[in-house]
């Protein structure tokens, strides 16, 4: 009735697309993301409406970070 899984191997999950590139917090990652924002744009006109709105909530949110970190 219950298996024994202590004899089986553990496999690793696979890593597909673009999840294993990481993107440092520098302006060369800025780069990187840009690109990808652009390429995805172009390439899938479906996750548009994703990406307007990712940018919309970022600026959002950045903008009242900014303002909570100057009152400081």
């Amino acid at each position: 009735m219950f298996e024994n899984l202590g004899g089986r191997q553990r496999v690793a999950p696979q890593r597909l697309g673009f999840g294993n590139i990481p993107v440092p917090g520098t302006k060369a990652g800025a780069i990187v993301s840009l690109g990808l924002v652009v390429i995805a744009w172009f390439a899938i006109p479906v996750a548009r409406p994703f990406i307007l709105g990712t940018v919309g909530l970022g600026c959002v949110v950045g903008l009242f970070l900014r303002w909570l970190h100057s009152r400081e």
